[in-house]
């Protein structure tokens, strides 16, 4: 893992961080923060109405947080398991059905703006990709947390392994994230935690420390033969990661910080559907590839119509949707029409092919120059991102 993009707070470095790719300009530590306070998180009676004890388990659906949940079970801990979504991360059924395996409830917390922020200037900076790992652990523990405080718990639980991730899961970083979400002394790893300092709760004796482990790294073999020797039924399969530590996302999320500096969540949330083009400096358009992407295009600007959105589609030949955002002139237009045509199929065109182009406050059916009159499209003006 590359240091480039971490914060001096995380390297513990007298240099500065270095700039992320695509010319987005890093964020340093934000000095206009308030310092947070080193007094241990304050937790309530971890007694419920049942008498058991309570814990909030930030909960993937992946082993090692069911093995975390699982642990704090046969501790005689009562666990909710939370679910935090992203714009890019989403509760799918299987996370509900490893949930109900394990005999927890489940709430699920859906994107908000603040997830945007995060993505948009982290203050620790981001991975090899566009990942800001850190921010994002913190953000999820502090809603943690606040979960934490309502239901009355007195420790918020995950299945962090100390090593497991270069970014977020050394000590250094894992300490970061206990500080910055307030949870000093009320954030448990049982997977590693006879490797890190003891919790409040292990220390009144709420929980057995002699029952925790000590697992460090990316082996996946001790953890599964652990959830068998727990009674674990269901080993998840391994999830493919984060989409913003991909080579081939990432790029995307940088161009769209570039093109739209306050881009908004429904626009993030965009980038996991169709073609990414730049269109200029200040504009972009997506490319439908197949019907389903395209009546996402659709119900998205049906959605968010401003006059910062334009709609078009083929009106007499059956082609890909295309949703244009940002600064848009009539050039913009022209180039998205041609840009739509281009990727017909040639088969499919009449011979005066038509698009219909929906605007905030009107709509027009525009003839457009059949693909084997269009001859160029700037290449420095439009870069393919699939």
């Amino acid at each position: 893992m590359s240091d480039k993009f971490l914060s001096e707070e995380v390297l513990k470095m007298d240099k500065p961080a270095g700039s992320p790719p695509h010319g987005i300009e890093k964020k340093g530590p934000r000095s206009e923060e308030p310092a947070k306070s080193e007094e241990p998180a304050k937790g309530k009676s971890c007694q419920s109405p049942s008498g058991s004890k309570r814990a909030i388990a930030l909960f993937s659906g992946g082993l090692d947080s069911s093995l975390a949940v699982r642990i704090m079970q046969l501790q005689g801990f009562e666990v909710e398991a939370l679910f935090v979504e992203t714009v890019f991360e989403r509760c799918h059924p299987g996370v509900w059905k490893n949930a109900a395996d394990l005999g927890v409830p489940l709430t699920v917390i859906p994107p908000q703006d603040e997830y945007v922020e995060i993505i948009r200037s982290p203050r620790f900076g981001y991975g090899q990709g566009a990942n800001p790992c850190i921010d994002c652990r913190i953000y999820m523990c502090r809603l943690a947390k606040k979960l934490m405080e309502e239901r009355g718990a007195c420790l918020v639980v995950t299945g962090e392994l100390l090593g497991q991730r270069p970014m977020s899961q050394q000590r250094a970083q894992l300490n970061l994230v206990e500080k910055h979400s307030g949870l000093k002394g009320r954030l448990l790893r049982p997977l590693s935690a006879k490797l890190l300092s003891p919790t409040i709760p292990e220390l009144e004796g709420l929980v057995d420390r002699d029952k925790l482990y000590q697992f460090t790294g990316r082996g996946r073999k001790p953890l599964i033969e652990l959830a068998h020797q727990l009674g674990v039924r269901e080993i998840p399969q391994p999830s493919i990661g984060c989409l913003l530590t991909q080579p081939s996302f990432a790029p995307r999320v940088f161009d769209l910080l570039r093109i739209r500096p306050g881009a908004k969540l429904w626009e993030f949330d965009l980038l996991r559907v169709g073609r990414h083009l730049p269109l200029g400096d200040r504009a972009k358009i997506v490319v439908g590839r197949n019907a389903q992407e395209n009546a996402i295009l659709e119900a998205t600007f049906r959605e968010h119509r401003s006059p910062e959105c334009v709609y078009l589609h083929p009106a007499n030949f059956p082609g890909p949707d295309v949703l244009i955002t940002g600064e848009i002139t009539e050039a913009i237009v022209e180039k998205a029409t041609a840009t739509l045509i281009r990727y017909t199929k040639k088969t499919k065109l009449p011979p005066e092919p038509a698009i219909q182009i929906v605007w905030a406050d009107k709509e027009e059916i525009r003839a457009v120059q059949p693909a084997d009159q269009i001859t160029h499209v700037p290449s420095n003006r439009l870069r393919l991102q699939a």
